[in-house]
């Protein structure tokens, strides 16, 4: 993987600060512990839960890696991460349509707060991270 494709991902994966697996339930409540859990993964350099976190087509697009290769670049990427210290400060606005979700956050990183959209998809039963931009 090039060195810029790196620099992306990273960049991307900060720029998300996501988190976290749903269950069955409450699909707003769902979609915003996505969102604490996706920055608990990145805060904590946990590869393994971060990308289990993302939908495939995040995978592909981030690491330019196709099928397992990309859930592979994206763990060592994340897995590298040292003092990411990421929170969600507030979730402010949450809306839901069918099996798409759209969260505003603020982030908080290094004592500096900025606010976030997370636009979620359902995959396998659970929301997961399908682009995040900054407001």
């Amino acid at each position: 993987m090039s060195t810029s494709r790196i620099a992306g991902l990273v960049a991307s994966l900060l720029a998300a600060l996501a988190l976290g697996a749903c269950g069955g339930g409450n699909d707003k409540e769902d979609a915003e512990k996505t969102v604490r859990d996706i920055a608990t993964a990145t805060s904590d350099s946990d590869g393994g839960k971060f990308c289990d976190l993302v939908t495939d087509e995040f995978l592909e697009q981030t690491t330019g890696a196709k099928g397992d290769k990309a859930k592979d670049a994206c763990k060592k990427q994340i897995d590298s991460l040292k003092n990411a210290d990421l929170k969600v400060s507030k979730i402010t606005k949450t809306t839901v349509d069918g099996d798409n979700a759209t969260v505003e956050a603020e982030l908080e990183s290094s004592g500096q707060k900025r606010p976030q959209v997370f636009k979620l998809k359902k995959e396998d039963g659970d929301f997961k991270l399908a682009s995040a931009n900054q407001q």
